[in-house]
C-alpha cells in the first residue's frame, strides 16, 4: 500500500505474456510522497523488500532499462520542440570543455537575460566531436556531433533550432571549422575575451614561469614567437593573424574589463570592444563599505586567499609568504578557502591552514564562520575579472589586490583596499602584511588612498552598453533550414545521442589519481618542470 503497486502490476503482467510499453506521448509529474507524509520512508522500504522477494530480476532490469535510455532521443526531439517553438531567439555560446568563470558566466547570461533568449552551448569533447547542451545545468539536452563526419548534421540542427546568433567565449579545445559556423548560418557574432587566447598560446600571458612576461607589443606576449607551433593555423604568427581577422569581423567584443579591452585593442585595433562587467553583481545595489574591529591582545592578522590556485593564480607565492611569516613568527595567519593545484606546505611549517574545496553557495557563510580580517589575491598574471574578487566586495571585507590586471579598476577608491606590486617576494609580502597590521588593522585605522593606492588607475568611464539594452540590437534572423534538411524527430537525433563508455570513468580516474601524486610534496618539483602546454593537452585528453 502507498508504493510499488504499479511496479508489482507490470511485472505480473510481463509474467503472463504482455508488453511493458513507453509512452511517448505523455508527461507524468511526479510530486514525491505526498499520498502519505512522513510515513513514505517505512512503507517505500516495506514494498521495496517486497517487490525484491516477489520479483528477483525487477532491480536489474530497471537498472538495465536506465542504462540503455531507449526514450533519450525522443525527449531530446521534445526539448527541439521547447526551444524552436518558444518565440525567442536562440543564442548558441562557444566554449572550451573546462570548469571556472567562463561557464559560470554563460550559466549567468542565460540566466540573466531569462524570457529574452534561449542559450545553447558548444564545447569540444573527445574524438574530434562537439557537444551540443542548453546552458542550464538543471536541463538534459545533450547532443554529440563528429567534426569530420557529422559538421553537416550539426548546421541541420542549428538551423531548424533557428539559432539567430553565435557568442564566441572561447576557442580553447576547437577545430577551425567552428570559426566558420555563423558565416555558415549567416547569423551574426560576437567575441567575449574572458583572457588572452586570442593572441597567447599560454593563454594567460605566463609562459612557462607561470608568471607575468609582459608585452613585446600591444597583441605581442612576449612568451610566444612568431615561428611557435599554434592550434588551427600552424604557428603563431598565422594564428594571431587569423584571430585578429575574425575579431574585427565580430559585431561586438566584450571584455570583462578596461584592462582587458586596452590589450585586446592593441592585438585588434579594428574589432569593436566594449568592456562591460560581468552580470554577477547588480550595479544598481550599493556594496557594503568594509568596518573592521581593532585586533586586540595579539592575534594574529587573519588573511584569506580565496578559490582553486594554480601557480598563476598564485599558489607558490602564498606557500613562499607562509613558510616565510612562520619562519619569522610574524603576527600572520594564512587561510586558503579552496585548494592548490599542489599539496602546499601548512602548519606547523608554514602559517597556513588549507580548508579544501567549496561550493559557491558556501562561501559567504564559511566567510562569516572564519572571519577573516582581509582577502589577499596574489596572482600573477593580468586577470580579466575574477568571482572570487566579486565575493570579498560583496562580503563587505577589506582586500589586498595586485596591480596588474582587472583588479586594480574594480577597487579604486574603496576604503579598506590596498592595491599591491605583484611580483613581490615573500620577504616583502610578510612585511607589508606585518605593517597593515600594525598601522591599520590593530588601531582600526583606515588607510589613506594615497598610502593603499599609490598607483591606482582613473575611475574607468562606463561603458553604456548593456547586456538587457543593447545585446538584441542588430541580432540576424535564424536562417530557414534547407527544404530536404531531416526533420529533428526522434529517430534522427537518435544518431547524435552520446555514447555512453567506460572510457569516460576510466580516464577520470586516470585524472583524480594524476592530481593525487602531484600533490605529493615528493612530485612536486617534477611536476612544476612539464610544460604548461603538455598539461593542458594531457588535462584536456583526460577530461573528455
Amino acid at each position: 500500500k502507498g508504493y510499488g503497486e504499479e511496479n508489482d502490476f507490470c511485472q505480473r503482467a510481463e509474467g503472463a505474456g504482455w508488453r511493458n510499453l513507453h509512452l511517448l506521448d505523455t508527461f507524468v509529474l511526479h510530486t514525491g510522497g505526498v499520498s502519505f507524509g512522513d510515513s513514505k520512508s517505512p512503507r517505500e522500504r516495506a514494498a521495496m523488500e517486497k517487490l525484491a522477494r516477489l520479483h528477483p530480476n525487477y532491480a536489474t532490469d530497471v537498472h538495465k532499462f536506465v542504462q540503455a535510455d531507449p526514450a533519450r532521443p525522443y525527449r531530446l526531439a521534445l526539448d527541439v520542440a521547447r526551444i524552436r517553438d518558444g518565440n525567442l531567439p536562440v543564442v548558441l555560446a562557444v566554449l572550451h570543455d573546462r570548469a571556472g568563470g567562463t561557464v559560470r558566466h554563460v550559466r549567468e547570461l542565460a540566466e540573466h537575460l531569462s524570457g529574452k533568449a534561449v542559450f545553447l552551448t558548444l564545447t569540444p569533447c573527445a574524438n574530434k566531436s562537439l557537444a551540443l547542451r542548453m546552458a542550464s545545468e538543471a536541463e538534459g539536452f545533450d547532443l554529440t556531433f563528429k567534426i569530420d563526419e557529422q559538421f553537416e548534421d550539426l548546421l541541420n540542427v542549428l538551423r531548424q533550432l533557428h539559432v539567430s546568433h553565435v557568442h564566441y567565449h572561447h576557442l580553447l579545445g576547437h577545430d577551425k571549422h567552428v570559426r566558420d559556423i555563423p558565416a555558415l548560418l549567416n547569423v551574426t557574432y560576437d567575441f567575449t575575451a574572458h583572457d588572452f587566447y586570442s593572441y597567447c598560446t599560454y593563454i594567460t600571458i605566463t609562459g612557462e614561469e607561470n608568471r607575468y612576461q609582459s608585452e613585446l607589443s600591444p597583441g605581442q606576449c612576449k612568451c610566444c614567437t612568431p615561428d611557435m607551433p599554434a592550434p588551427m593555423e600552424g604557428n603563431v604568427a598565422r594564428w594571431r593573424g587569423a584571430n585578429a581577422r575574425f575579431l574585427s569581423a565580430a559585431r561586438t567584443v566584450i571584455t570583462p574589463s578596461h584592462d582587458t579591452a586596452k590589450r585586446i585593442i592593441g592585438f585588434a585595433p579594428a574589432a569593436n570592444v566594449h568592456a562591460i562587467q560581468h552580470t554577477d553583481i547588480d550595479p544598481s545595489v550599493p556594496l557594503p563599505v568594509p568596518a573592521p574591529q581593532p585586533i586586540t591582545d595579539k592575534r594574529a592578522l587573519r588573511i584569506v586567499v580565496l578559490g582553486a590556485l594554480s601557480a598563476i593564480k598564485g599558489a607558490d607565492v602564498l606557500e613562499a609568504a607562509a613558510v616565510e611569516a612562520a619562519r619569522q613568527g610574524a603576527p600572520i595567519e594564512f587561510h586558503l578557502l579552496g585548494y592548490g593545484y599542489r599539496h602546499l606546505l601548512s602548519q606547523p611549517k608554514a602559517a597556513l591552514s588549507v580548508h579544501g574545496a567549496y561550493k559557491e553557495e558556501e562561501l559567504s557563510k564559511l566567510l562569516a564562520w572564519l572571519k577573516p580580517d582581509l582577502i589577499w589575491f596574489p596572482a600573477q598574471w593580468p586577470e580579466t575579472y575574477s568571482y572570487t574578487l566579486s565575493a570579498a566586495l560583496q562580503a563587505g571585507l577589506p582586500v589586498v589586490v595586485p596591480d596588474i590586471g582587472a583588479f586594480a579598476e574594480r577597487v579604486v577608491d574603496r576604503p579598506w583596499t590596498w592595491i599591491h606590486e605583484w611580483d613581490r617576494d615573500a620577504k616583502e609580502w610578510v612585511d607589508f602584511f606585518e605593517q597593515i597590521r600594525k598601522d591599520n588593522f590593530a588601531p582600526a585605522i583606515a588607510p589613506s588612498l594615497e598610502s593603499a593606492q599609490p598607483n591606482a588607475p582613473k575611475t574607468p568611464e562606463a561603458d553604456g552598453w548593456t547586456y538587457q539594452s543593447d545585446y538584441f540590437t542588430h541580432m540576424s534572423a535564424p536562417s530557414e533550414p534547407a527544404a530536404d534538411a531531416a526533420p529533428l524527430e526522434g529517430d534522427y537525433m537518435a544518431q547524435f545521442v552520446p555514447e555512453r563508455a567506460y572510457s569516460g570513468a576510466t580516464k577520470a580516474g586516470i585524472l583524480g589519481m594524476l592530481v593525487y601524486l602531484r600533490s605529493l610534496p615528493v612530485l612536486r618539483g617534477v611536476a612544476r618542470k612539464i610544460p604548461p602546454q603538455f598539461q593542458r593537452q594531457v588535462k584536456t585528453w583526460l577530461n573528455g
